[in-house]
């Protein structure tokens, strides 16, 4: 295949238009939201949800990767003048072969076909295949090698533009919460506003078609929250809010979530934490009975690090298994990447960590942890 005939990457669209268009889909999203969820959840918990959905994920290339494959072709060496063809007007081919490296990636594949606002006159080529890139160079006879500096060269021009189009998206993610959260705070106040309004005509409301003023549930009273944390877990038989299961690589944020749940009063298994508790046990089995039943909730990070490693395989299989037989919403999943963890439906919610800060999801896991608490 020639390279004329490859795709030619980053110049289909205009990435700050498509980024701005995805903003301008929040309103849409956020009149959609049915009035029982302002009344039942707080504002910082319908903005996660809504940003999570709305969260682009940057390409990022897998090049630990990277595979080869070829096949024989007829290559046309009619414009190689370094060949004796007579009639350069037609196709002139040679036995040759194809060699094509393939290039897996993940994230948005849609952002290989947007402009950044940084680019050269030179953008990359490649064919666009599912989860990956293809890089196919036809060359006369069997000269496989002299395929991979063509590779290298591809590659450096790839490499040189996705970081103008990740720093768009991540500015984009960036701000997307607080956009979605100033929202939702408009549209609760709308709501109330309707209510109001409509109880004045002085006739019955139908159920269901107004709302009554709700305040968000992140100011609800402190004065015996953490005594009812104590008693459900006493009724749970259970000897954590919450426990966090995460791989090593994704520490730093975890332990920032670990330490903010402490602030904030809720009963966290976090290993760090427990060091000396955690000193001669057999950790398989303490393990099993911490994140299988001894902990109300349970938090996976996903990533692909959780995915690849065995010790949160360990935690999330015994999770699951509580989880499946408790009937509810006992795993609280959050991403850090686009990575499937086996064994959590591909229905089920997540939230999304590249627009949610560490005290901002220590919050939400509050909420959720005293929402079980107040209706056991």
């Amino acid at each position: 295949m020639r390279k004329r005939d490859w795709e030619l990457l980053f110049s289909e669209f205009d990435l700050r238009g498509v980024l701005d268009a995805q903003l301008h889909s929040v309103n849409d999203r956020v009149v959609t939201i049915g009035k029982d969820r302002f009344e039942t959840e707080s504002d910082e918990m319908i903005a996660a949800s809504v940003a999570s959905g709305l969260v682009v994920a940057p390409i990022e290339l897998r090049e630990e990767d990277i595979s080869v494959s070829s096949r024989d072709v007829k290559v046309d060496v009619s414009h190689d003048f370094d060949r004796a063809v007579f009639d350069r007007s037609q196709p002139f081919h040679v036995d040759g072969v194809e060699v094509t490296y393939h290039l897996p990636f993940v994230g948005d594949r849609e952002l290989l076909k947007c402009r950044p606002n940084t680019f050269t006159l030179n953008p990359p080529r490649a064919v666009i295949a599912a989860g990956e890139l293809q890089f196919p160079y036809d060359k006369p006879g069997r000269d496989v090698a002299a395929t991979k500096s063509l590779f290298t060269q591809d590659l450096a021009t790839l490499k040189q533009w996705l970081p103008w189009v990740n720093q768009k998206v991540g500015e984009y993610n960036g701000s997307l919460e607080s956009t979605v959260r100033t929202r939702i705070i408009e549209r609760r106040s709308e709501l109330a506003r309707i209510g109001q309004d409509l109880s004045s005509l002085g006739f019955r409301v139908r159920a269901g078609e107004s709302t009554r003023p709700a305040s968000s549930s992140s100011n609800a009273s402190k004065g015996n929250t953490v005594q009812r944390r104590t008693k459900t877990r006493e009724r749970a038989r259970k000897s954590y809010d919450v426990a966090l299961s995460f791989a090593g690589d994704d520490r730093e944020y975890v332990e920032q979530v670990a330490e903010e749940l402490r602030v904030l009063g809720v009963t966290v298994f976090y290993d760090r934490f427990e060091q000396v508790e955690l000193w001669g046990k057999d950790l398989a089995e303490h393990f099993g009975n911490v994140y299988g039943k001894d902990s109300r909730f349970v938090v996976v990070f996903a990533s692909r690090a959780y995915a690849a490693k065995a010790w949160p395989n360990h935690e999330k299989r015994f999770a699951l298994g509580q989880h499946l037989a408790a009937g509810n919403e006992r795993i609280l999943p959050v991403r850090f990447d686009e990575t499937e963890i086996p064994g959590i439906p591909p229905t089920t919610s997540y939230l999304d960590l590249r627009v949610i800060t560490p005290k901002k999801l220590a919050e939400l896991i509050r909420q959720k942890v005293d929402s079980e608490a107040s209706h056991p």
